[in-house]
């Protein structure tokens, strides 16, 4: 026997079935319908058995505990217990989640007779077909209201005008749309009403949607709900709305519900006579149901409408937009769930974020907006495959590491066609990951908050390609150099494995590391919950590391990226708007160069070189020119001198003289003098093509 404990009063969902006592008669002779049997069912399912209770206990600490079902009434036709003790049974009229869940009881002779039948038992005040009072269900229509709207509120009311348009859909506030035929010329004005207090409307709303039209031939007002065809399919819906007509003539304002595809369609909700001496009034909802759809949309193209039917030409206001779903149970006259303008604009965060996720802010990392990335050392366009080693690394772009788990596996190409991405080829089958190692302070800026990535990326090949994003940090002095990595091999999903002492990882929530399939077109994939927590362990970090790894990689595949971005908080954004000057400037702080920015280094390349006044290096007895960087690098960097005219020399004259075996001498952050056998004397222009490498893992 199944025994539930319940303090009563308060708990109001026990309710007795039947008085003090009561005598059940046979229906042909009147007598006590001895040995009767009582048998209780669900309504909505009537061969399925529903649980009555009796009541016992001493006050306040009353509990339930389950009767026989059925039950055998007592030799004077009353109810009575197992025990054969008089008792009162109590009616549960709810399932498990409080939803409304009536009962269908039969009544027989002891001979198998039937005497009578009840259905929709028992009655509940503001439930079951009565009504339903404000609180006891949630609305489903996000911005019931019109609190926030897409048009000017400022000017008196706001018109769209249309011209021979057919069901041409226009947006006029977070998710509420316009759907217009107009054969010729026609407007819709809309405004959004702010009634004052002393007005006293019927569910106190703060804001109402106006809305008049003239010269079109259709007009509806659409909530779009995305996600399923077939929402509260197979059950019931009530729904109801507040509404008022101008013009001393009443007008007819119906409310329909449609799936996106299928046989459901246009199925009317509620309708309502709007009087045409102008009242406010609230239409509460109807009850209809929704039969199983036939829909074969999914997530994310499938939806459904719930739309008004507006009157043509005439000025209409509507507020308090309500739509419930209610299971297995008709419920009619649903009172206004009434909410603040507040609750109401909390409510629309699912129309924000995406807006939000696609507004720019600046991203920590460095030219990985890949469109803009200048590629200084080698170009955008790798032609032949890099010979690292298995499990090695190299420079690709700036800024941007790729690691391959077999020797010369890989290509780095641009996308020309999709406005310069990153791609990565593959020549042999393998796995590859794509890093960017940040210092200080930059690190421990990320470190020290939770953090987020966006990021826009493609796979093309015979199979299916997965990634993971992983955040590490370190507490070593240094990070490896390349072809070294800080770690030496990526698991089956893309993780680093063999991970160096002195690196960890960042942990992310409780989602753990995310591993993302990425689909033939460049799609946005955001991922949040990164947080290190530890504002020790931030403060003592020297180095940062995000990994882009990938599963197994077929031959003659590509992998492509157009964009990167790690933000600050729990809203990943594609990268902020940048000019090509500004990402080489962030990209020369690791690495610079004379050449032209599009043009690989090599002896012999003329363009872009610049001449520079020669000085005599301190502590050194020659002299040459001296290069001042625009702006410091990170350290001191690696000098390497090519030069424009001829090979096997660093540096030309005006008089076409060569320096040879010339070397950069007294390098810092800010510059170095280049000094060597000498052709002319100080003060004199010499030119000279170089490049100053200070990239992670280089130097």
């Amino acid at each position: 026997m199944t025994r539930i404990v319940m303090a009563i009063p308060p708990d109001p969902h026990y309710i007795p079935a039947y008085s003090i006592e009561d005598i059940l008669l046979d229906k042909d002779t009147g007598a006590p319908l001895t040995g009767g049997i009582v048998t209780f069912y669900r309504d909505s399912q009537r061969l399925q058995l529903k649980p009555v209770y009796q009541i016992t206990g001493t006050s306040p600490n009353y509990t339930f505990i389950q009767l026989p079902n059925p039950m055998t009434l007592s030799a004077i036709g009353t109810f009575q217990d197992a025990l054969e003790n008089p008792v009162i049974p109590y009616f549960f009229p709810y399932t498990a989640a409080l939803s409304v869940d009536l009962y269908y009881i039969t009544v027989e002779s002891s001979g198998g007779v039937a005497q009578f039948v009840r259905q929709a038992q028992p009655y509940i005040p503001g439930g079951g077909s009565g009504d339903v009072t404000p609180g006891t269900v949630t609305n489903e229509i996000s911005n019931p209201q019109f609190a926030e709207v897409l048009f000017d509120t400022v000017a008196a009311s706001y018109t769209f005008n249309f011209n021979a348009v057919t069901d041409e859909e226009v947006e006029i506030a977070p998710n509420w749309l316009i759907k217009v035929t107009s054969p010729a010329a026609g407007t819709v004005t809309v405004k959004q009403v702010r009634p004052l207090g002393t007005l006293n409307l019927p569910t106190n709303p703060g804001t109402l949607l106006q809305i008049d039209s003239s010269g079109i031939t259709s007009l509806q007002l659409v909530q779009r709900i995305v996600g399923s065809p077939n929402l509260w399919g197979n059950g019931y819906i009530s729904g109801g709305f507040m509404a008022k007509t101008y013009g001393g003539t009443s007008k007819v304002l119906s409310m329909y519900y449609s799936q996106s595809n299928g046989v459901i369609i246009d199925k009317l909700i509620r309708q309502a006579t709007l009087p045409g001496t102008g009242e406010y009034a609230y239409y509460p909802g109807g009850s209809d149901f929704i039969d199983i759809s036939t829909s074969l949309h999914d997530f994310p193209d499938a939806y459904i409408d719930i739309f008004f039917v507006i009157p043509l030409s005439t000025k209409v206001e509507i507020t308090s937009v309500m739509v419930i779903g209610t299971g297995d149970t008709s419920i009619r006259d649903v009172g206004y769930d009434e909410e603040s303008n507040y609750r109401q604009i909390d409510h629309l965060f699912h129309y924000y974020k995406p807006q939000l996720a696609y507004k720019p802010i600046p991203s920590w990392l460095v030219g990985w907006d890949f469109p803009l990335n200048p590629a200084q050392a080698k170009g955008r366009g790798l032609a032949a495959t890099v010979a690292t080693g298995a499990n090695k690394a190299f420079y690709a772009w700036d800024q941007t590491i790729v690691f391959q788990t077999v020797n010369s596996a890989i290509q780095v190409v641009e996308e020309v066609h999709n406005n310069g991405a990153i791609v990565l080829t593959t020549s042999l089958a393998c796995q590859a990951a794509l890093m960017q190692y940040l210092p200080v302070p930059m690190c421990r800026e990320i470190l020290e908050k939770r953090f987020c990535t966006n990021m826009v990326a493609a796979f093309t090949g015979s199979s299916s390609v997965s990634v993971t994003i992983t955040m590490w940090y370190t507490t070593n002095a240094s990070v490896p150099t390349l072809p070294d990595a800080f770690f030496t091999g990526l698991d089956a999903n893309g993780v680093p494995t063999g991970v160096l002492g002195g690196w960890f990882q960042v942990p992310r929530d409780t989602l753990g590391t995310p591993l993302i399939p990425l689909v033939n077109a460049y799609t946005s994939y955001q991922e949040s919950g990164w947080e290190l927590g530890d504002e020790t362990a931030a403060l003592a970090s020297k180095f940062f590391a995000i990994v882009i790894g990938t599963t197994a990689i077929p031959i003659t595949s590509s992998l492509g990226f157009q964009s990167v971005s790690l933000n600050s908080g729990d809203i990943p954004t594609i990268p902020a708007p940048q000019t090509p000057d500004e990402v080489l400037r962030e990209c020369q702080y690791y690495y610079r160069k004379s050449f032209l920015t599009a043009t690989p280094p090599a002896t012999g390349v003329a363009a872009g070189a610049s001449s520079y006044i020669q000085v005599v290096a301190p502590g050194v007895n020659n002299y040459g020119p001296q290069v001042t960087f625009a702006t410091p690098m990170l350290k001191a960097p690696t000098v390497t001198l090519y030069n424009p005219v001829n090979a096997n020399a660093q540096i030309t004259t005006p008089g076409g003289a060569d320096w040879a075996l010339s070397t950069a001498v007294n390098v810092t952050a800010n510059g170095f003098i280049t000094q060597g056998t000498s052709s002319g004397a100080a003060g004199q222009l010499a030119t000279v093509q170089w490049t100053a490498d200070a990239r992670l893992g280089v130097v």
